[in-house]
């Protein structure tokens, strides 16, 4: 069965304020018949309601959001035979003080509550030598033996926002950007955890590693690095322009590499810039990793759905691991998207877990996701000639990996990672005193149906249709341009006149008599100077 919980109303992410109106709704995941629904929050609940009550195949409920504190949300589906599927969220209600506007975006510092395991008490203290960085050592054995119980701590927030974005910070579990909200849909763009749970994954070294979402910047070893949990220096800024944004860096503890993020989100457009910078501070050569990893779960359910679809360039793809015995193991290469007729881009196709890099490298100039089912999405625009990496790893759909290694409720999360080297398999080198930097775009997008090109400017989805092409389009700034269907070679082309930007969509039919297999699409901006350009395949 499946809980999905959408709150209406002004959003501080991770948690709501009381008085907020938190709509819910519960149904069967798979959409098998149901007998009956019954949701609770904290013990009190709607009792059991028979399907032939409701006007639909699910049970809707609005709760008004109390005193700031946890509350568990329980919805469970009863089947005709008498089986019952039970799902569980928990929401945080918390005071949220609004972000004071200068110059078209805000900031603030405040602070969230989540339930959090005793992390402390299982980790130990270490370094590694090649790196002289600090890490903690986790003991899950001991974790798992003694069974400790969550409870509710309070972690700093920074939040930046302008009209279309709202951007939460945690500095102090590995300065990671937690959420993005995205105003005009009221979809969130990262899988967000509500609780901080230690998982059985991350460097080996290490023993555990933090599944809260968001985006996070992991050094100097493979698999999240050693910082996924701890502090970074954040220090917020304001631009002339109007920007707001943040600087997040390593401590200076003599650590032998250092890493600086600058994410900025400037005034009146839904993206943020975001620029990482290495630094190698020995007196020789560094061979190191660096992977930041966003988890993503587009749209409202926290979780992707069977229809998510991974939008990713290349033709051939190098497992990294998998669980499915029916693709190659790891090092070893697959066609892209299709893998003897099962469409991989599309999560519903997966069986078990599978982690891969495109083949050679990085592409470009963009990634992402696009999730139908909530019609909602997320992008990477980036330099693949810098960041030579790009890595895909989901958690499997028919045998996923269980939630209860991360979480406590049901909510789920695929795994864009963006790397300099082009794998695992190889690091990166920086010389002595070396420095490495880039700079990249994120932005969510939604009401395009799906999505099948993008890069800076704009997101592009092409569906084929009886009487020709569909042609949807969303930008994450205000365009007023043109968008042009030629036959690729200089001969026939139809114009048509576009607005479209963080609050609406564009969306038209072409009709394609006379194109011919060349047809090419492009948009350009009102000066004619070209945007984006995409040619569909036969």
């Amino acid at each position: 069965m499946q809980l999905e919980v959408v709150t209406a109303g002004h959003v501080q992410p991770g948690s709501v304020q009381p008085g907020d109106v938190i709509e819910m709704r519960v149904a069967a995941a798979d959409g098998s018949p149901a007998a009956a629904y019954r949701l609770s929050i904290e013990g009190a609940g709607t009792g059991w309601r028979d399907q032939k009550e409701l006007p639909g195949p699910e049970l809707r409920f609005s709760w008004v959001a109390g005193e700031p504190g946890a509350y568990e949300v329980v919805g469970q589906v009863r089947d005709p035979a008498g089986a019952v599927g039970e799902s569980r969220r928990r929401i945080v209600v918390m005071p949220y003080a609004a972000p004071q506007k200068t110059g078209g975006a805000g900031i603030v510092t405040t602070k969230v509550t989540l339930p959090t395991y005793p992390l402390e008490n299982y980790q130990t203290p270490a370094v590694d030598p090649v790196y002289r960085w600090p890490y903690l050592v986790f003991d899950r054995e001991r974790f798992l033996a003694e069974v400790p119980q969550p409870s509710l701590r309070d972690y700093q927030l920074l939040v930046l926002e302008n009209d279309y974005l709202q951007v939460s910070i945690l500095p102090e579990l590995g300065g990671r950007i937690w959420q993005v909200l995205h105003k005009p849909s009221g979809d969130t763009m990262f899988y967000q955890n509500n609780v901080v749970k230690p998982s059985p994954w991350g460097p080996p070294r290490q023993g555990g590693w933090l599944g809260l979402g968001g985006l996070e910047w992991g050094l100097p070893v493979i698999e999240h690095g050693y910082d996924w949990g701890t502090p970074w220096e954040v220090t917020p800024f304001t631009l002339d322009d109007g920007a707001v944004g943040v600087t997040i860096a390593t401590p200076q503890d003599g650590r032998l590499l250092s890493a600086q993020i600058t994410v900025t989100l400037p005034p009146n457009v839904a993206y943020l810039e975001i620029e990482p910078a290495v630094r190698n501070l020995a007196a020789h050569t560094l061979f190191f990793n660096y992977w930041q990893t966003a988890m993503l779960a587009p749209g409202a359910g926290n979780r992707p759905s069977a229809e998510l679809h991974f939008v990713i360039p290349g033709e051939i793809m190098t497992v990294h691991s998998t669980g499915d015995t029916a693709l190659p193991g790891p090092q070893r290469r697959f066609t892209w998207p299709d893998y003897f007729g099962r469409d991989l881009s599309r999560l519903g196709n997966w069986d078990h877990y599978l982690g891969f890099f495109e083949y050679p490298a990085a592409h470009g100039p963009f990634v992402g996701v696009y999730d139908p089912f909530y019609d909602a999405g997320a992008v990477r625009a980036y330099p693949a000639q810098v960041t030579r990496g790009s890595k895909v790893f989901g958690l499997g759909w028919r045998r996923a990996i269980g939630s209860e290694n991360y979480t406590d409720d049901d909510s789920a999360y695929v795994e864009l990672h963006a790397g300099l080297a082009p794998s695992f398999f190889v690091p990166y080198s920086l010389p002595a005193e070396g420095m490495v930097s880039w700079a990249e775009r994120w932005y969510p997008v939604y009401g395009i149906g799906d999505m099948v090109y993008a890069n800076r400017a704009a997101a592009l989805n092409v569906t084929p249709l009886a009487e020709g092409l569909a042609v949807a389009l969303y930008a994450p700034m205000s365009i007023q341009g043109t968008l042009v269907a030629d036959d690729g070679t200089g001969g026939v082309t139809r114009r048509m006149a576009v607005s479209l930007g963080p609050e609406h969509p564009f969306r038209t039919v072409l009709k394609r008599v006379g194109f011919g297999p060349a047809l090419r699409i492009r948009l350009e901006d009102d000066a004619g100077r070209e945007l984006l350009t995409y040619t569909p395949a036969d």
